[in-house]
């Protein structure tokens, strides 16, 4: 018969201490994670308004923005090979939950919950959150964000609760990640129908 364990108050305050700790750590990191990937969707679209607009300007300079214009699209389709792959968001929802479940895989974490939560406009993009909740240690769950912020795809974890599940042994921990992942919007097909249909 397991008998309940008993923690004393230098204890407990050396677990609320170091659990403070551990989430002040992981806070910052996420911040500058989430700083350096909103730069990466602003660079995008401004890539994509530069393009749109400029093109038709300055037509005196036809060769430096010609010149200009082709290192931006460069970048831009650099850029564009870190969308999730699918053109409808449930296909590249289903990519981005099959991206967290490998790697949570990789580190032999199991993954308790996954859903999709509602669309994020973000200009010429859009915004596939997904929600992921399992149970890892500290230990896994930071090498999870590096895992994720070394991915190929252009990830941001915008939301990270993190619960601990035995005061005995605070190592171990259940957290729940909304990690959103982009795709470029469809373009406008209704507009060039309708405009068809009058030139006829």
């Amino acid at each position: 018969m397991n008998l309940p364990v008993k923690v004393n108050e230098r204890e407990k305050k050396f677990l609320l201490i170091g659990g403070v700790v551990v989430l002040l750590i992981i806070v910052f990191y996420l911040f500058s994670w989430y700083s350096d990937t909103k730069k990466s969707v602003n660079d995008l679209s401004d890539a994509r308004l530069f393009m749109l607009q400029k093109q038709i300007n300055r037509i005196s300079e036809k060769d430096h923005l010609r010149r200009r214009l082709a290192a931006v699209q460069q970048g831009l389709l650099r850029q564009e090979k870190m969308l999730l792959r699918g053109n409808t968001p449930p296909v590249a929802a289903a990519a981005l939950q099959s991206i967290l479940k490998d790697t949570a895989s990789s580190l032999n974490v199991d993954v308790k919950l996954e859903r999709t939560l509602n669309l994020i406009d973000a200009g010429y993009y859009l915004g596939i959150p997904v929600e992921i909740g399992f149970k890892a240690s500290t230990r896994e769950l930071k090498d999870i964000l590096l895992k994720l912020r070394k991915s190929p795809f252009l990830l941001t974890v915008s939301e990270i609760k993190v619960r601990v599940t035995n005061i005995s042994k605070p190592d171990d921990v259940y957290t729940t990640l909304v990690v959103t992942g982009f795709i470029k919007k469809a373009e406008e097909k209704e507009t060039s129908g309708k405009e068809a249909k009058n030139d006829t």
